[in-house]
């Protein structure tokens, strides 16, 4: 009896088509997975501000590792390994950049050294002037009020009295201040005011150049000292001394010389002028001394009889004692 042998039951021919399905979908699976590892690198990459380089490989953008007896190619992912030039980018990123050395800022030129603070007022304040009344007195603005200034240390020629050079020592003194401001500083040997009113004040120019120095030394005015020495005495006296003997101003032929003046040294000496005489009842004989100090003398005082009137030098006769005390003379002592 012929028994048929079993059949050992085979695939099926559905199931094959099935696994050769499924090794499909596992290789596109790897493949989608390590493009999606490696544009996660690149995203890293990026944020650091580096580019990834793509892979030379010609297994594509990442190389994958399968085990020799897998039955499909879905075996593990290998982690793919940066490129050369990948890591060299992102080192260069990670590197803080060195920071470019300063440049030296030009050197500014030095500043000239401004004057010390206090240095004007030691010298005396700013006075604007308002006026000139003569050789030796002028008229300053101080504290909104005009007051009348009497130079230390000189005595100019009256204009009231028409004295000799007066006129050019007036003059003279508006050349130097009319207009300007000047420093005055109080002299403490000195009043503050003399018997007139006036402020007792040495003057200079803005630059610092003693007024009464250059009256002095250019014969406009003679040193003159009033009871006691002040402060720029021997330098007036000096001025002075030069003025006589290069026979200046008060001191040149044209006027009069005081007694003990010195003599010019050049020209023709001027003729003596005759003492003039009194006429009507003006007998009152107004001399100026030697230190420039105007004083009268009356008929019965000791020193009038040998008591000289020049009027070139700006002496005069009086006809009252009023008239000579008006006209700014006093009293002779004997």
């Amino acid at each position: 009896m012929h028994h048929d042998s079993p059949r050992v039951a085979g695939p099926a021919p559905g199931s094959r088509a099935r696994r050769l399905l499924i090794v499909v979908v596992a290789i596109h699976c790897g493949l989608v997975l390590s493009i999606v590892g490696l544009g996660s690198a690149g995203a890293l990459l990026a944020g650091l501000g580096a580019t990834p380089t793509p892979s030379t490989n010609a297994a594509g953008p990442a190389a994958t590792a399968e085990p020799a007896d897998s039955d499909f190619a879905g075996g593990p992912v290998a982690t793919p390994r940066p490129s050369a030039s990948v890591t060299a980018t992102a080192s260069a990123v990670a590197a803080p950049a060195p920071s470019p050395t300063p440049k030296p800022s030009p050197a500014r030129p030095a500043q000239p050294a401004r004057p010390a603070q206090g240095a004007a007022a030691a010298a005396g304040a700013l006075y604007a002037v308002a006026g000139i009344t003569d050789g030796d007195t002028i008229k300053v603005r101080v504290g909104g009020k005009t007051e009348r200034v009497r130079l230390i240390g000189l005595d100019a020629p009256e204009l009231k009295g028409r004295e000799c050079w007066s006129q050019k020592a007036s003059s003279k003194m508006q050349s130097l201040v009319q207009s300007r401001s000047v420093r005055m500083v109080r002299d403490p040997s000195q009043a503050d005011r003399d018997r007139f009113g006036r402020l007792l004040r040495h003057v200079s120019t803005e630059d610092g150049t003693l007024v009464a120095a250059v009256l002095i030394e250019n014969g406009f005015a003679r040193e003159y000292t009033y009871d006691n020495a002040y402060q720029h005495q021997a330098t007036f006296r000096a001025a002075e001394k030069r003025a006589k003997a290069k026979a200046r101003g008060i001191w040149s032929a044209a006027c009069a010389l005081p007694p003990g003046a010195a003599k010019p040294k050049t020209g023709t000496p001027a003729a003596p002028i005759a003492p003039a005489r009194p006429t009507g009842g003006c007998v009152i004989k107004g001399n100026i001394s030697s230190s420039g100090e105007k004083i009268f003398h009356v008929p019965s005082g000791g020193s009038y009889a040998k008591t000289v009137i020049t009027q070139s030098k700006g002496e005069r006769w009086f006809c009252s004692e009023q008239d000579a005390r008006d006209a700014g003379w006093r009293k002779a002592r004997n």
